[in-house]
């Protein structure tokens, strides 16, 4: 567990979180678009958002529903990590990094915050100390190496690491390197203040956020100047509104409703978007303590394509071996090269035979009341029952499920479903006793992506996580399946849009009619 909630269970109110962006500017590609939006001459746009993060405070929550529109737009980190690999200055005009790594001099640009108060050197050396004290793993993971954050001057922040990091420079272009006034802090819940294109001029619960340009952005001016971010949890009645004019973009298009778009010829109307940054990949996972070739032949039984199919839209997901994303370096999509195991069916019957598993009675655990993870299991209990396994399906709804999957040491299960974040330290388990609900822990793997974090060089980073990446898929205990995509819909005249560079969160400014 990376945080106080599970990722399912934060996935309950927005279901899947297939969210936001798509690659390069959008396009108009609809034939028979809607008149253009009314808001386009007042110089103003509505977005649609499916939840209610509840909290702003970036520091302490890693809800996609506050990830969206707080980083980038109001908060910015200290450098920005570009689609090229190239790194663009952020609140740090400059920077340098000493040759062994181990020193990085960020020097502050001389602007202000939202709120007039000046940048300095005491508000980075504060924002670096908070995030490294998160209560948000993955946030806090990015300071692991670091053992001194200096102020040097007025607009100069070192900070000094006991040894290279990768973790830690990637984690300086998202949220781990946000950087807030320390007066301010108080209200970052409801009322976070940055550097960012735009400030927060009010949030409603459960009704909107409304957002409107900062006057002292050191960058490009937003091109938009009022945004309405309207908070609708029911995703049809979010479609309506994108039909009847209402708003003018649905980025977050959840898997419950990709059919009804298909059938709506939404498609057609609007502008659709896919991008990987907030897809999710969807895996089986095998109890460690399963014979490996019982793992293997259970591998062998998994039809990715009627997972794909299932979901109904085959622009939808991208079917995979790898647990990654697209836009991640370790991702490979599904062939003969990455799948050690590649769907068989004969083969698993003939290994289930020989071996006599049919005898091995198995226990499926699926959750009852997440559909897009009800729905594989659907499909892929029958499949082993065909190939000859002795497997009982145990439907159970997410309180049960979190007691005796995420909570149960040891797990009590012996096959399950899962959709998660595309993290790979996540699989990591230095300590055996520590195992976790997915029951991976695999020494080569924690080795594998120890040594990618100390890598000097991006190729070295790169073939340090490929390598992690084919000791997952050969272990045959997480097996990927497909990698969802963010889905979005927009008004076609709303260009503009350029994939996330901060996690997850919609670049506003970009947007432009």
């Amino acid at each position: 567990m990376r945080d106080t909630m599970h990722p399912i269970t934060k996935r309950l109110g927005l279901l899947t979180a297939a969210a936001a962006l798509f690659a390069g500017a959008l396009g108009g590609t609809a034939s028979f678009a809607e008149a253009a939006s009314p808001r386009a001459a007042e110089n103003k746009m509505v977005l649609v958002a499916r939840q209610d993060p509840g909290t702003l405070d970036f520091v302490k929550s890693n809800l996609t529903a506050m990830r969206l529109w707080i980083p980038a737009n109001i908060v910015e980190p200290l450098v920005y990590f570009n689609k090229d690999g190239s790194v663009a200055p952020g609140v740090a005009e400059s920077w340098t990094i000493s040759d062994d790594k181990l020193t990085y001099t960020f020097k502050i640009r001389e602007t202000t915050f939202s709120n007039g108060a000046p940048v300095t050197a005491e508000d980075v050396v504060y924002s670096l100390n908070t995030m490294k004290a998160s209560p948000v793993v993955d946030y806090a993971a990015a300071y692991e190496a670091v053992t001194a954050i200096d102020k040097v001057d007025d607009h100069t922040v070192k900070v000094t690491l006991s040894r290279p990091s990768q973790n830690f420079w990637r984690g300086m272009g998202a949220i781990s390197g946000l950087i807030q006034p320390e007066a301010a802090a108080g209200t970052i819940a409801t009322n976070p203040i940055g550097t960012g294109p735009y400030k927060l001029k009010t949030y409603t619960t459960n009704s909107t956020f409304e957002f409107e340009a900062n006057p002292t952005y050191w960058g490009e001016k937003p091109a938009v100047q009022n945004v309405t971010v309207r908070i609708i949890t029911d995703g049809t009645a979010g479609l309506n509104a994108l039909e009847a004019g209402e708003v003018d973009s649905l980025p977050v298009i959840t898997i419950d409703l990709w059919e009804q778009l298909s059938k709506r010829e939404l498609d057609k109307k609007f502008t659709l978007v896919t991008y990987p940054q907030v897809g999710e990949p969807t895996y089986a996972v095998l109890n460690q303590k399963l014979d490996k070739d019982l793992r293997e032949t259970i591998a062998k039984t998994l039809d990715r394509q009627s997972y794909n199919d299932a979901f109904g839209a085959a622009w939808g997901a991208e079917n995979t071996c790898t647990f990654a994303l697209p836009n991640q370096v370790w991702f490979s999509p599904e062939n003969a090269e990455t799948c050690p195991f590649p769907y068989d069916m004969e083969g698993a019957m003939a290994t289930i035979a020989e071996k006599g598993y049919a005898s091995t009675p198995l226990e499926y655990a699926s959750l009852s009341d997440v559909p897009d993870l009800s729905l594989p299991a659907d499909i892929m209990v029958p499949a082993m029952q065909a190939a000859g396994f002795n497997v009982t399906r145990n439907a159970i709804d997410l309180a049960r499920y979190s007691q005796l999957i995420f909570q149960g040491r040891p797990p009590q299960f012996d096959v399950t479903i899962m959709s998660g974040d595309a993290n790979p330290v996540q699989w990591a388990c230095p300590d055996p006793t520590k195992a976790g609900w997915s029951t991976y822990c695999s020494a080569d793997y924690t080795k594998a992506l120890a040594d990618a974090d100390v890598a000097l060089t991006d190729a070295d980073y790169a073939a340090q996580m490929k390598k992690s990446a084919d000791i997952l898929r050969k272990d045959a205990v997480i097996i990927p399946l497909i990698a969802k995509k963010g889905v979005g819909l927009f008004n076609p005249d709303l260009k503009g849009f350029e994939e996330p560079r901060v996690g997850v969160a919609i670049e506003m400014s970009k947007l432009h009619w």
